[in-house]
């Protein structure tokens, strides 16, 4: 293939890339540069994605319970209620709760969220769990039991 360059005929070489030229060369380096850009920008994103992956159950699981315990729903207090302004609270009659409380009783515990109780009912037999916090223990994980 022959073109013009600068009035001067020029032969193409095999190598020389489709469409000629020196234009064809600078079209040709583009497009290796964005090519290689985007494996840049992708190796990058998966390397992020393998660094934090395993950060993703702590950001997305639930409190890790230091205690279990079985009981039975007395009362459910959305926030606010009598016994906290902006927490919400739950009221178990529970079983002894080894290591922490030997004896069977009724006891209010704030909750981590409204969602931990989901359709729970005063009445309903479950298995929860309480994270020790500064203030108080906190029920972190609610599971209803079958009857």
């Amino acid at each position: 293939m022959i073109w013009q360059n600068g009035g001067t005929d020029v032969q193409r070489s095999p190598a020389s890339p489709p469409g000629g030229g020196p234009e064809g060369w600078a079209r040709s380096k583009r497009a290796r540069a964005g090519a290689m850009l985007a494996v840049a920008l992708l190796s990058s994103l998966i390397t992020g994605a393998a660094l934090l992956w395993p950060l993703v159950p702590r950001l997305t699981a639930e409190p890790q319970a230091d205690y279990r315990g079985t009981g039975v729903v007395v009362e459910i207090l959305p926030p606010p209620s009598g016994l906290h302004p902006t927490r919400p609270v739950i009221i178990i009659h529970h079983d002894p709760l080894p290591g922490l409380m030997e004896e069977a009783m009724s006891m209010s515990f704030l909750a981590a969220s409204t969602r931990l109780f989901g359709n729970l009912r005063p009445g309903d037999r479950i298995a929860f769990g309480l994270k020790e916090t500064p203030d108080a223990l906190l029920v972190v994980s609610l599971k209803r039991l079958n009857p």
